[in-house]
């Protein structure tokens, strides 16, 4: 099969196109033919090999953690699924990456896409998506369903922040966005109550606490810290030394501090997908580039001025 592989450590030079043995998919398993994957920040930073403290992959290896595309065969005991059904996932990196014609994904971290959702819509949900999802679910405490406390996003324009911007108001609660002024308007159609251009500091005047506060995009702790409530809880996605650090005060502070570690799963990508047919989850889609361009995929995602999600066309829709 054509893929995708970064054969050393290193940034979008040391991509290439290879042709790889066809995947088997195992006990548990599903082997998919591959329309659309997307382009997540993590993709590039694995790569590079500056994560490796923290978390690593060890090349040769197939970027890209999220796919869509049809089932191609199922793997011994994989069930609730048949040949031929549209489904996406995020994939394990280390079994091979959605960057190429088939992948394999453990069925329990599969979903069936909607009738009227597109491929590049599907590959640009699930990494952003869960991740947006568990942290403000799961690490800030905030109900799905009647939701009354105030949330901030930080890079409410970007993969994850701009699906967690609708999240919050799908639950409920009170969104307020931070983006770039050029970005203001679009978030400010994902529903966002509240917009703050970061370039303007007078923005933030007068603005009440928050009580969650979603940052995407690893923003200065300590300025995020004094605009949330005594007792409010920070979920980071894009966590730093910082914000490592402040985790392990938490026991002895009422401001709640936590990096989000994603856990991939079919169940919560099918709530999304819920929400997506409800019409309450709009999937922003920047651009989208052959497979054998993810080179410049990367270098727009490194510029961090993407708006929504950056596709790749294996097949495409």
């Amino acid at each position: 099969m054509r893929a995708i592989q970064y054969r050393s450590y290193g940034g979008p030079e040391c991509l290439e196109l290879v042709d790889l043995p066809k995947p088997t998919p195992k006990s548990g398993e599903l082997l998919l033919r591959v329309h659309c994957a997307s382009v997540n920040p993590v993709d590039w930073k694995l790569a590079s090999g500056k994560t490796r403290p923290v978390l690593w992959v060890r090349p040769p290896s197939v970027p890209c953690f999220d796919v869509a595309g049809v089932v191609e065969e199922l793997g011994a005991g994989a069930s609730g699924f048949a040949k031929g059904d549209r489904v996406h996932a995020r994939v394990n990196l280390r079994a091979g990456g959605g960057c190429a014609e088939y992948a394999v994904v453990p069925v329990a971290d599969v979903a069936k896409m909607p009738a009227q959702m597109s491929f590049a819509e599907a590959a640009a949900l699930p990494l952003a998506g869960m991740t947006s999802l568990q942290a403000l679910r799961d690490t800030a405490g905030m109900p799905m369903t009647g939701a009354t406390g105030r949330v901030l996003v930080v890079g409410a324009a970007g993969g994850a922040g701009h699906l967690g911007v609708q999240l919050g108001k799908a639950a409920g609660a009170h969104v307020t966005g931070v983006c770039s002024g050029k970005n203001v308007e679009t978030v400010r159609l994902l529903g966002a109550d509240e917009v703050i251009d970061y370039s303007r500091p007078e923005a933030w005047k007068e603005k009440a606490p928050w009580d969650i506060i979603l940052d995407c995009v690893g923003q200065d702790l300590d300025a995020l810290l004094g605009r949330m409530t005594p007792a409010g809880t920070l979920a980071c996605i894009m966590p730093g030394p910082a914000v490592i650090g402040r985790m392990l005060l938490n026991p002895l502070k009422r401001q709640k501090v936590y990096a989000v570690a994603l856990k991939a799963n079919g169940i919560d990508l099918s709530l999304l997908d819920q929400l997506y047919t409800d019409g309450k989850l709009k999937i922003l889609v920047e651009q989208r580039y052959p497979m054998e361009h993810l080179k410049e995929a990367w270098e727009r995602s490194i510029s961090g001025r993407v708006v929504g999600k950056l596709v790749v066309d294996v097949i495409g829709d």
